[in-house]
């Protein structure tokens, strides 16, 4: 039987929601770092007055059931200020990639795997101290693992100008953590956070890093009406 077929059936069972309501799904909260000693994600949309173009958050009457979830990083350079293009195209860091995160400050982007997460859901401590480095995935093959040659097919050449190649992303879950089917929804007190015990330097001028909050799993639309 098709996994997600057979998830939906036990969420159903256990949580008394028609199979027929769950659809597949998935929220993202990304907060801008400054210096923090803890980093605080909203996943509700009437949380947050101007929401990024990459964040996906609950709505007011919805519910949501979570599956898996994981927290990376994004990194914009040469800017404060990033536009919708430069956010879109920003790439999901599962590790603070030693090649990218260059800056002054931004080289304490990993951090973050040094804290946890705590995840409260109305006053109720659900995840009290879950370790961030559960999401810590530096893959096989990394940016810069190849050397660019200076040569073409036609004129090879037996001279390299430097690397080239990007991250591997192994597949649709890499990075990602499974959760036991977690009911929230868009009128719920919410509290996630990640809790460093120390005030950590992240931002730089014209350098912008987020850690970003992905839940996975499946939505109920209007369920609170």
């Amino acid at each position: 039987m098709n996994s997600i077929v057979s998830e939906k059936q036990f969420i159903s069972s256990r949580l008394g929601i028609p199979y027929e309501n769950l659809s597949q799904s998935y929220l993202r909260a990304s907060t801008a770092l400054s210096t923090n000693s803890t980093i605080n994600f909203n996943v509700q949309k009437n949380a947050v007055t101007t929401p990024l173009v990459t964040e996906n958050l609950l709505e007011l009457n919805d519910q949501f059931v979570i599956s898996h979830f994981t927290v990376g990083l994004q990194q914009v350079t040469g800017t404060d200020t990033p536009t919708n293009t430069q956010l879109l195209k920003a790439e999901f860091y599962t590790y603070a990639d030693p090649t990218q995160f260059t800056t002054t400050n931004a080289v304490n982007a990993g951090a973050i795997f040094g804290g946890f997460l705590n995840f409260t859901i109305n006053r109720r401590e659900f995840l009290p101290s879950f370790p961030m480095r559960a999401f810590y995935r530096a893959p096989v093959t990394q940016s810069g693992a190849f050397l660019d040659t200076a040569g073409t097919t036609a004129t090879p050449a037996s001279t390299f100008v430097g690397n080239t190649g990007v991250n591997a992303y192994d597949n649709g879950l890499f990075g990602f953590y499974p959760s036991e089917p977690t009911l929230i929804d868009g009128r719920q007190t919410l509290n996630i956070s990640i809790n460093l015990n120390s005030a950590i330097a992240f931002d730089d001028s014209n350098n912008i890093i987020y850690a970003v909050l992905e839940l996975r799993g499946y939505l109920v639309v209007n369920s609170k009406n």
